[in-house]
């Protein structure tokens, strides 16, 4: 007897099935990508305001064994510049506010090897100078990464501008092609001294961490480090008062030096804000100020003549979504601010004494 055996026929998927299914898949991965990418950034914002709380709190210990916050510029207020890089170079400069508090981050290996390198953060020492060399590694290089925003689009180092020569520190150990950067920088005050034309104008260095430090008095004498105020300064309240603001700053961002880690309210390259009777005149500030497609060359933070190798092209600023800067206060907490912000009220979060009445 024999057995046939009958093959069953398999009907494959026609084309415009095919094409419906694709179109479904599209369609479902259409709606899910902005949920995705949405929670993605509400998880870089939430890690960022960690990052930053983290800063607040290591401030806050040094204030208490300091008895005052770092200053945003330790030495030399009035000549510092950028990017001292070259090897023996005479041009000033000064040790930024994240050098201070390093051991308060964790980072006590880190600011034992510096402070080593430096006699304590005595007179004679710049950022980018020959003895910041351990270990034929410049102490610059050195990447923190609580000290980089999640959402922050560039490198995790300084990124050169056009006509910048500044990533070539030279010493005798050779080049160090890459320098670390920050998107966290203190807050000095509305404006800086080269847009008020000096330290007298009552805009200047009435931020939480000025660029003139609290006991300066003479460049040349004083003893280094200098730090900046106390907690009894702050005649506004810690709680309504700005420490440190991120920034998106990928030039002028090198977390060593104090020329580079801060910021201010009002935009440099503008004219000094007055405030007449409470009114704010003119009523531009830095809170997301910065280059766009139709001025290129907008700059935040001019400082003068002091970035002799490339300017500061955003102030406060970040790559969070909707226009939110995070921000964090001097009692701890953090909070986002959105650029739509009237500046008037920031600049009023901005002073420590100014008096104003601000409500969240």
């Amino acid at each position: 007897m024999s057995v046939r055996t009958t093959g069953s026929h398999r009907r494959g998927f026609t084309l415009v099935e095919l094409l419906v299914v694709i179109a479904i898949i599209g369609t479902l991965v259409g709606l899910l990508l902005p949920a995705v990418q949405s929670a993605r950034e509400a998880a870089n914002r939430s890690s960022c305001g960690n990052k930053l709380k983290q800063l607040g709190l290591a401030m806050q210990n040094f204030h208490d064994s300091r008895k005052a916050l770092p200053a945003a510029c330790d030495r030399n207020p009035y000549t510092a510049t950028t990017f001292n890089t070259a090897e023996g170079a005479t041009t000033p400069a000064a040790f930024s506010y994240i050098c201070h508090i390093l051991p308060f981050m964790e980072e006590t290996n880190l600011y034992n090897t510096l402070s080593g390198a430096t006699n304590r953060f005595q007179r004679g020492y710049t950022p980018f100078g020959p003895s910041t060399v351990a270990n034929g590694k410049h102490l610059s290089t050195t990447v923190l990464s609580g000290i980089i925003c999640p959402s922050f689009g560039g490198q995790g180092f300084v990124q050169p501008l056009a006509g910048s020569n500044f990533k070539s520190i030279l010493t005798s150990a050779g080049p160090y092609p890459q320098i670390a950067l920050t998107n966290y920088k203190v807050m000095a005050g509305i404006a800086s001294q080269s847009l008020a034309g000096g330290f007298t104008a009552a805009t200047t260095d009435n931020g939480a961490c000025p660029l003139k430090p609290a006991k300066f008095a003479n460049a040349d004498t004083d003893p280094c480090p200098l730090f900046g105020v106390g907690f009894a300064s702050f005649g506004d309240g810690l709680s309504k008062t700005l420490f440190i603001a991120e920034s998106r700053e990928a030039g002028n961002g090198a977390w060593i030096d104090g020329m580079q880690t801060h910021v201010t309210a009002a935009s440099d390259d503008g004219t000094c804000p007055i405030n007449t009777n409470g009114v704010w005149s003119p009523a531009i500030f830095g809170l997301g100020y910065g280059p766009t497609a139709t001025a290129t060359g907008r700059i935040c933070q001019k400082l003068s003549g002091r970035c002799p190798i490339g300017q500061s092209a955003w102030g406060a600023s970040s790559d969070h979504s909707g226009g939110l800067v995070m921000h964090g206060y001097g009692d701890g907490h953090m909070g986002s601010i959105g650029t739509d912000i009237d500046p008037a009220v920031y600049y009023a979060l901005v002073t420590r004494a100014g008096g104003e009445t601000v409500s969240e």
